[in-house]
This record gives structure tokens, sequence and C-alpha cells, in this order.
């Protein structure tokens, strides 16, 4: 009986390492935890992309067949227990190629602070938009072939004395470990549009 406790002991030892080594990506340089509340993504996304776009909220950028217009930035009048507020974007992306491709908050959006930091997904605030959030579509999403999607995705958690940012999107279409371009929307406090009654 002990020998098999010690099997099974060694079987799921293996297993997490296997799964811990899964969520790395090809240089070993990213790594991601989940919690009940976020996801910490222990990864440097500057500097990923060898070309850069910039673009204007409301102004649509193209790189890498996608179009990609950032209509708004949305603050949802929530905190949660660090008083971060919750920061969604409502986004289209448009799809030139002939294939559908799904896209996620994780990989393919992040947030660069003036100081070079980065702030990625965090879980508790797609928990919250599910339910409190008109328009809000849960990460991974879908683009259509030829086609066009639109909506609110995030989120992201973000400090209180934070009050400009830059938005950066990677338009991966159905190469998600391949960053060759990298849309940025430089956001001002005046840019971001408070809800004061999430519905």
């Amino acid at each position: 009986m002990r020998k098999y406790k010690l099997t099974a002991l060694l079987l799921c030892a293996a297993m997490a390492i296997s799964a811990a080594s899964g969520c790395s990506d090809d240089t070993g340089s990213r790594s991601m935890s989940v919690t009940s509340q976020s996801t910490t993504v222990n990864q440097n996304n500057e500097g990923r992309a060898d070309h850069e776009v910039s673009a204007a909220v409301s102004e649509k950028a193209s790189a890498n067949k996608t179009g990609f217009t950032l209509n708004r930035v949305i603050d949802a009048g929530n905190r949660n227990e660090k008083n971060e507020r919750f920061i969604y974007l409502d986004v289209t992306i448009d799809n030139t190629t002939d294939k559908e491709y799904e896209l996620n908050i994780l990989n393919n959006f992040y947030l660069l602070l003036s100081d070079g930091s980065e702030i990625h997904y965090h879980v508790g605030s797609q928990l919250y938009a599910t339910n409190n959030l008109d328009g809000y579509i849960p990460s991974p999403f879908t683009v259509p072939a030829s086609g066009q999607f639109s909506g609110i995705i995030g989120g992201f958690a973000v400090g209180e004395d934070v009050k400009d940012f830059t938005v950066c999107f990677f338009p991966t279409l159905n190469e998600p470990d391949k960053t060759p371009d990298v849309i940025k929307v430089d956001i001002a406090e005046s840019d971001i549009t408070v809800l004061t009654h999430s519905t």
C-alpha cells in the first residue's frame, strides 16, 4: 500500500512539473500562476515585437493583416480589495484573412506604464465584468474570417495613482507565440470613461 502511495505522489509531482513547464514560451521567460483573485504573469512583453504601430483612441491602426481600433477605455467604477480600479477595453478588430482565429486578453494585451512596468490581465476583473458590465465578452474570443470582432474585453486592475498608460495589442492571428508587431495607443486620464453605475 505504501508503495502505491509513493508512486501516486511521484506521478503528481511529475504532472505538476510538466504543467509548469507548459506555461513557458520558447525562451523560458514567461510563466503564469493563477489564484482566485488575479493572474500574475512573470514576463516582459515590451521589446518582444520587431515593429511598433502607434494610434490614437478611436483611430484604426493596421498590422499583420489586422485592423485594430480602441474605441474607448472604461473604468467600471469598481474597486478591488487593494483599491485598484478595473479597466476594460472597448475594441474593434478586423480580420482581413480567410481564417478565423482566437485571441485572449492574457496573450494579446497588456498595459505599459510610464515607468516601463507592465500591467497584465486580472482574473477578478473578468469575474466582475461577466456579471456587471453590458457588452462584455470574456476571454478568449473569436475574430471571424474576413470579418470583425467588436466588444468590451479585459480587464486590468490599475492603481489609483496611475493616471496614464499605453494600451498594447499583439495582432498574432493564428500564431499566438509570434509577435512581429505591436499596436500601441497612449491613454491619458481624460480618455477614460468612468461608469458610475455598472449594469
